[in-house]
């Protein structure tokens, strides 16, 4: 049994995530709203979205540090989707993570950075959002 952390049980400076910006694309309403409780439990500055094409739109005028990307899109395959943007974003694009129910497969597709597979609990996507932190400022 797989114990489950509730957001506020970390608190934001010891996330050492405050001011990440984050852009979500999950479908499932409920799914976006309890990741929006993690994120800004996290200190994270997070935007969510329902759709690819939403995602689209937004990257357009904002910009973000990482972006969760839920792999069953109604309106576009997430894979693709993370394609697009970073054609669209281009040299400038956040590491994608992709986010999904099904298993990780053997070879994670190379325009992901990293993978969560639902449910995940708090501790799992902190850990996630300060590993590509830490890779960005070593190479950034």
């Amino acid at each position: 049994m797989t114990h489950r952390v509730a957001p506020s049980s970390i608190e934001p400076r010891a996330a050492g995530l405050d001011g990440l910006r984050v852009l979500a694309v999950e479908d499932h309403a409920i799914g976006r709203v309890l990741l929006e409780a993690m994120l800004t439990g996290l200190g994270v500055s997070a935007q969510l979205v329902g759709t690819g094409e939403d995602a689209l739109d937004l990257v357009r005028d904002e910009s973000f540090d990482v972006i969760l990307i839920d792999l069953g899109l109604p309106d576009m395959p997430g894979e693709e989707l993370a394609r697009t943007l970073a054609r669209h974003l281009a040299g400038r694009e956040p590491p994608f993570v992709a986010v999904t129910g099904r298993a990780r497969p053997a070879v994670l597709p190379a325009i992901f950075a990293d993978w969560l597979e639902k449910p995940f609990s708090v501790r799992e996507l902190h850990r996630m959002l300060r590993s590509l932190g830490e890779r960005a400022a070593r190479t950034g």
